[in-house]
């Protein structure tokens, strides 16, 4: 006997969807939920990717599901719960972070379409995964960003978006509460511009480095696991970008 005491899994026997769950954050959230013991479906439109992760695990589901479309959501929902049973946890981090532009340079249809992706996505996955998940008392983690409560230069769609998170979050969480279904929201400091403006990024934060996606993934484990008094809270992984002004390093 070597004498390792086995580490009790902490996502055993739970079921999990994940949005945008091909890469990035994704990815790392649900890998970490996978180790964990759980079952976790991942909501993606990225098939190489999704089809390449389920291949290679037998506790990674992918589903083709484009989150803008109300009907591929109800059907890619039901199917889950139709292969595992149940639903524990939602996930809602599909998104995107557009390039900076100021007001002048975009489209109130650029503006609509960003909120749809980003917040009304949100709004329909809650909506159609709370009957499984007041079921088992299950939690939603939404993925927000530093820029839902500490704005940036020409980012104001992607920011408007982002605090829409935020309230989405804490009003549901106020309804849902008596149904035991904790709603939670992780506050993500993430950009997808080049690498020079990643650069930039990194400066801002204390850490003088940006997160790593399982990082990300530990953090919605606690919240969904350990996290049993908390809703409508805000969980900052952001490595302190919020705190103090300008450059930090």
């Amino acid at each position: 006997m070597s004498g390792r005491v086995n580490k009790a899994l902490r996502f055993e026997d739970k079921v999990a969807i994940v949005t945008g769950g091909c890469q990035g954050i994704g990815k790392g959230c649900v890998d970490v939920l996978v180790e964990e013991g759980g079952k976790v479906a991942v909501f993606d439109i990225k098939d190489s990717f999704g089809e390449d992760l389920a291949s290679k695990c037998d506790s990674i589901m992918y589903i083709h599901c484009d989150v803008r479309n109300d009907d591929e959501i109800k059907k890619a929902i039901d199917r889950v719960v139709q292969t595992f049973g149940k639903l524990d946890l939602l996930v809602n981090n599909a998104a995107v972070a557009p390039h900076a532009h100021a007001i002048d340079d975009v489209t109130p249809q650029d503006f609509r379409d960003l909120l749809n992706l980003n917040l009304v996505s949100y709004y329909t996955m809650c909506k159609y995964s709370l009957p499984y998940l007041r079921k088992r008392k299950g939690s939603i983690v939404n993925i927000s960003s530093v820029c839902s409560s500490a704005a940036a230069r020409n980012m104001s769609m992607y920011c408007a978006t982002k605090g829409g998170v935020t309230s989405l979050t804490k009003a549901l969480a106020i309804d849902e509460a008596k149904r035991g279904v904790r709603m939670v929201e992780d506050f993500v400091a993430s950009h997808s511009n080049p690498e020079e403006v990643m650069q930039k990024l990194t400066s801002s934060l204390h850490s003088d480095r940006l997160g790593e996606p399982r990082e990300i993934g530990l953090a919605c484990l606690y919240l969904a696991v350990d996290a049993t008094f908390t809703t409508g809270f805000e969980l900052n992984c952001t490595a302190g970008s919020e705190i103090g002004y300008g450059v930090k390093m």
